[in-house]
């Protein structure tokens, strides 16, 4: 459950009206350099700052025209959702092909503005998650180019398997003939024969009751 701030409810209960905006930032590996670097975007005009968590971040507009209305829920469920760039700008093109998008995480923020005086009023996350695919669509003479920017919620960490247990079956599957751990799940359960004594893991016993003056049994 989301709780609005003070100064935005108040401006909801005017009934006068609000402006949303949504902001979009990514933290993705330059392809250069191999360092993280981070771009936001957002559908409002020009370059504007944000105070995220303590952070000033800056924000490229208008960069993206089309996002899906995303609304709150209970619950685990995977979301996905597609965020729409019909007109490459040179932010998008610098996020797209200077950095390596793929898995890079995401989070979108949505700022309200007042209607009546055009103040920020609110500002809160609405989505967070990893990037999946982006392709870019390459337009023809006289046409801009348009990406199609697929996402997916953090939830889907909650899916990841537990990593495999080092087993005969577990090398097997990688490569059929390798059978270095063929007697893994046995091993130190055998009995193993030794000549005509059969060696088992049982404590040697003290030997007890030797007579050691029984000079028959002594030396020259």
């Amino acid at each position: 459950m989301q709780t609005l701030d003070p100064v935005e409810l108040a401006e909801h209960e005017k009934r006068l009206g609000t402006i949303s905006r949504t902001l979009f930032w990514v933290a993705a590996k330059n392809r250069t350099t191999g360092l993280p670097e981070s771009v936001g975007l957002w559908d409002g005009d020009d370059v504007q700052n944000f105070t995220i968590d303590g952070d000033v971040r800056t924000y490229f507009g208008p960069s993206i025209m089309e996002v899906p209305v995303i609304t709150g829920g209970v619950g685990l469920d995977v979301r996905q959702i597609s965020v729409k760039v019909p007109h490459l700008s040179p932010e998008v093109q610098n996020m797209l092909r200077l950095y390596d998008p793929r898995l890079a995480p995401v989070e979108m923020h949505r700022a309200v503005y007042s209607l009546e005086t055009n103040n920020l009023i609110g500002l809160r996350r609405i989505f967070k998650g990893w990037i999946t695919k982006a392709p870019i669509t390459t337009g023809a003479d006289g046409q801009d180019g348009a990406a199609e920017i697929s996402l997916v919620s953090a939830s889907r960490s909650l899916t990841r398997r537990l990593a495999l247990y080092r087993s005969n079956a577990d090398q097997v599957a990688r490569l059929s003939t390798d059978r270095g751990r063929e007697y893994g799940s046995t091993s130190g359960l055998k009995e193993v024969w030794w000549g005509e004594g059969k060696v088992t893991n049982q404590p040697r016993l003290a030997v007890t009751n030797v007579n050691t003056t029984d000079q028959s049994t002594w030396g020259p």
